[in-house]
């Protein structure tokens, strides 16, 4: 089960190690509710860098996925 619209070009038919996703929340989130403090959760969020799909979900591969790096040049 996941949230938002999750990956469905290329990406998702690679390996997940091939896979160009990462993790922007890693089992947490921040939301206005809490006042954007970091809260455990079961979910985390992810996103893909080929379409720029980001969908929250519990999948167990997100312990593979690396996370968010922003490039800088």
């Amino acid at each position: 089960m996941s949230g938002g619209n999750d990956c469905r070009c290329e990406e998702s038919k690679k390996p997940l190690s091939k896979r160009r996703w990462h993790v922007y929340q890693r089992r947490c989130n921040h939301s206005a509710f809490n006042g954007y403090h970091r809260t455990r959760s079961d979910w985390s969020s992810l996103g893909c860098a080929s379409c720029r799909a980001v969908w929250r979900t519990k999948a167990i591969y997100v312990g593979i996925i690396p996370d968010y790096r922003e490039e800088t040049s």
